[in-house]
Order: C-alpha cells, then structure tokens, then sequence
C-alpha cells in the first residue's frame, strides 16, 4: 500500500475545505472532517495503488482527482501537510511519484500491446 494522508491546519474556512473533501469523498461524514481539522487529526487518506477496472473503462482517474482536490484545497487557502506512509512530504514529491506511476503505467499498456502484437 502506498497510502498519502493529507492533514488541515485549522482556521476560519473549514466549511469550504468539507466541501472540497466531500466532492471527492462522499463517504466521509462532515462531522468527521471538521472534528478531524479541528484535532489536527489526519482528514482523509487515499491509497495511491487504488485501481477500479471500471472508472479505468470510464477515463476516470483517481489519481488524478486526488491530486487536482488537493490543489483547489490550496487555492481556496488550506494549509495542508501530505504523509506518504506516516512521513511528511512536500506536493513537489507527491506530483512526482505521482508522474512515475503513471509512467509505469504508460510502461505496462505499452508491454501488454506489444505482447498482443498491436504494435
């Protein structure tokens, strides 16, 4: 498991980050957000090994909708810390191993096409 947990630092913009964090997750109960920033407390997580065979079908990357959530998180003016595996990391970090999975992924459709012969 490759796990990124992602922490708010709490101020007068909760009920906008809940929003951000609940259009990616709708799982997540609002109260648990809120108590969760409010403790310092990790807000969500998310496994960044997650495969769905059917989003991929769909175009749907995750990967991607985790990152592009953690960017509008910024611009609406959270300060976030990322975990990677309980360590802290920078977004700088995160965007590459981010842009290696994908690489690796690339990697693999391009092997299994070249093993059907579709090359």
């Amino acid at each position: 498991m490759d796990l990124i947990q992602i922490k708010i630092e709490k101020d007068s913009s909760i009920v906008n980050y809940i929003k951000i964090i609940r259009k990616f997750d709708h799982s997540l109960p609002v109260g648990a957000i809120k108590q969760r920033i409010e403790e310092n407390d990790f807000v969500m997580g998310f496994d960044l090994e997650y495969y769905d065979v059917l989003e991929d079908m769909d175009g749907i990357d995750r990967k991607k909708i985790f990152r592009d959530m953690l960017g509008e998180l910024c611009r609406t003016g959270a300060r976030i810390s990322i975990y990677q595996d309980g360590k802290m990391i920078s977004m700088e970090i995160l965007d590459h191993r981010l842009s290696f999975l994908e690489e690796i992924s690339k990697q693999v459709e391009r092997d299994i096409e070249r093993e059907l012969g579709y090359e």
